[in-house]
């Protein structure tokens, strides 16, 4: 735990730092002190062994020598004369001694006897007197040859015990230990000073840190000193309000890409260099949904978003064309029925292709009004053609005088008086549709009585019906006051197409009938009838214009194509709604719904 903290760490240093500072000293003071005393009491004692060589010289007998020992006592020293045959070697007089032998056979001090100054430092045992025992102790001897007569007769030899240097060694290492502990508990106290002055602000700004890396953002660190710290806590806090502010601008941008990419009509994607899905609107995810739908993709499960997945086939082939090759390109792709437009162009990170984006457009209802205008264009050649060349055709036959008779030329011109009401028919129909395609449909509506309109409309066509073999009759369910605001010559072409269209496509002995009846929600109406039906997959386009689900049928029994289309028009003017119900061999049913509401927004 100590080296996971700061102070820790600061402490043990400073503690180790002042110990190796202490032992450095201390070894440095202590040869220093020793080499100072040995110094010192070298050269006091060779001066001392030197005054007594001449003393001795000179008064060689043993009275002169008891009086130099006893002067050499004085001096906390001992001194031992040999090699004179008449005196006798001292003895020190200390209660520890030196056998003198050792001293005397000390190769060294020998050394003395062939005329040179020898000085010895050594440890040597020393005799307590009164135990007789024996200690190691540090000895400082000098040996100074004597010359009596011009010839070496001795030596005299000085020595003395070093337990002053002893003493003040280890006078001195207790100090150094006294002022290490001294400087162990100064350095404590000074960590822990440090501690509240570096590690509380560190511990703050790890604080912080940790509220930054949760997005917490608006922590700010209260330092207020002036040196390095405080400038790390207010580089610190401006950088928390930079990142906040970054934070904030990426948030705004990613929800407003977010809304642009939901609000587009078109679908956009990305994906990343291995065909994974990085962004996904929801427009684009109906496109997935279909294409795992139709191949049956288990990891595409329903409600569960795309991103992270990989695109399915064919888009997944077409994102590595353009990743391989680098360029953009287009494709439709046709699934469960609808047509997608796919634009993809590769996406560069640092001059590298790093993935694909996209762009899906639905044009599935492009692609059938291209369709439908086709067939528009082919349908009114075909239904203009047609009588035009009759009208041509039966008129050169009356100029040209082929008829036989009165009565065939007024056949051919009773031809081409239908065939003009035809064209004319068309052509009407042709600019209502325009008319209301351009927003131009004129209501003249006013409260009609329904009930005797859809009596009169049924005799009409019962006539008509019973020249068929087809039974026309009609259901009508309306209170005493059956008034409805309604244009009556918009509704009567209504009703006028549907029962026309039921009675061309319903085969003898087959029925019609006409439905009618007023509710709270509005007028509902039906003509049902038992004819051949119109085939599940017509169902979806029978009110586009020149739409026939039966394409093999003769020209007396289909219409022009244009009437359900007016039908939906005029419908859709009232504010209401038309559908179709079929199932083939057993009839069709289109079913009205015009709500009671109308009147009080068109007012």
């Amino acid at each position: 735990m100590v080296w996971n903290s700061v102070v820790g760490k600061l402490w043990i240093t400073i503690i180790g730092l002042v110990a190796v500072v202490l032992t450095l000293l201390s070894l440095l003071l202590v040869q220093f002190l020793d080499r100072y005393y040995f110094q010192v009491n070298s050269d006091n004692l060779k001066n001392l062994a030197m005054q007594m060589a001449s003393i001795i010289e000179e008064y060689p007998d043993v009275e002169h020598v008891g009086a130099a020992k006893e002067l050499v006592e004085a001096y906390n020293t001992s001194m031992i004369v040999f090699g004179l045959e008449h005196i006798q070697p001292a003895i020190e007089k200390d209660l520890t001694s030196v056998p003198y032998s050792l001293l005397i056979e000390d190769e060294r001090l020998k050394r003395a006897l062939q005329g040179e100054l020898s000085l010895v430092r050594d440890r040597f045992p020393f005799q307590v007197k009164d135990t007789n025992e024996t200690i190691m102790t540090d000895i400082l001897a000098v040996a100074v040859p004597l010359n009596i007569n011009n010839q070496i007769a001795g030596a005299v030899i000085l020595y003395q015990k070093l337990d002053q240097l002893a003493d003040t060694t280890k006078e001195t290492t207790k100090y150094i230990l006294y002022a290490a502990a001294i400087a162990i508990f100064l350095t404590t106290i000074f960590a822990f000073f440090l501690s509240t002055r570096i590690t509380n602000p560190l511990r703050q700004m790890r604080k912080a840190a940790d509220s930054f890396a949760r997005g917490d953002f608006t922590t700010e660190i209260s330092i207020r000193s002036n040196d390095e710290i405080g400038d790390l806590a207010s580089t610190f806090n401006h950088m928390a309000r930079q990142l906040d502010d970054v934070i904030h601008a990426l948030s705004r941008e990613k929800e407003q890409l977010s809304s642009v990419l939901r609000s587009m009509v078109d679908g956009v994607i990305t994906v990343d260099i291995e065909g994974r899905i990085i962004i996904a609107n929801p427009q684009a995810e109906d496109m997935f949904k279909a294409l795992a739908f139709e191949q049956s993709l288990p990891e595409w499960s329903a409600g569960e978003a795309s991103i992270g997945k990989k695109l399915p086939d064919p888009l997944a082939n077409f994102s590595r064309t353009i990743m391989d090759e680098e360029h953009e390109a287009v494709m439709d792709i046709t699934v469960q029925g609808r047509t997608w437009s796919v634009v993809m162009a590769p996406l560069y990170d640092r001059n590298q292709v790093g993935g694909a984006v996209a762009v899906l457009r639905d044009v599935t209802k492009d692609r059938q009004l291209d369709k439908l205008r086709k067939d528009f264009i082919a349908n009114v050649s075909h239904e203009l053609r047609t009588p035009l060349a009759m009208l041509q055709g039966y008129s050169e036959a009356i100029v040209d005088d082929i008829a036989g008779d009165p009565e065939e030329t007024k056949e051919l011109a009773q031809i081409i008086h239908d065939e003009s009401v035809r064209m004319s028919r068309l052509v009407n129909d042709l600019l209502d549709l325009g008319r209301m395609d351009a927003g131009y449909v004129e209501l003249n509506r006013e409260d009609v009585h329904l009930k005797p309109v859809l009596d009169k409309i049924v005799r009409k066509f019962t006539v008509v019906g019973k020249e068929r073999n087809i039974a026309v009759k009609a259901e009508l369910d309306f209170p005493d006051a059956d008034e409805f605001w309604l244009d009556l010559d918009r509704m009567e072409q209504v009703f006028t197409n549907l029962i026309d269209n039921a009675l061309r496509h319903t085969d003898a002995k087959g029925q019609v009938t006409v439905y009618a009846t007023m509710k709270d929600q509005g007028l509902f109406m039906e003509v049902r009838d038992t004819g051949s039906g119109i085939p599940e997959e017509d169902l979806p386009f029978v009110f586009e214009r020149f739409y026939k689900s039966d394409k093999a049928r003769t020209r007396g029994r289909s219409g022009t194509g244009l009437g359900l289309s007016i039908v939906k028009q005029i419908v859709s003017a009232h504010g209401g709604q038309i559908s179709v119900h079929s199932k083939l061999g057993e009839g069709t049913t289109f079913s009205i719904h015009i709500p009671k509401e109308e009147r009080n927004v068109l007012q």
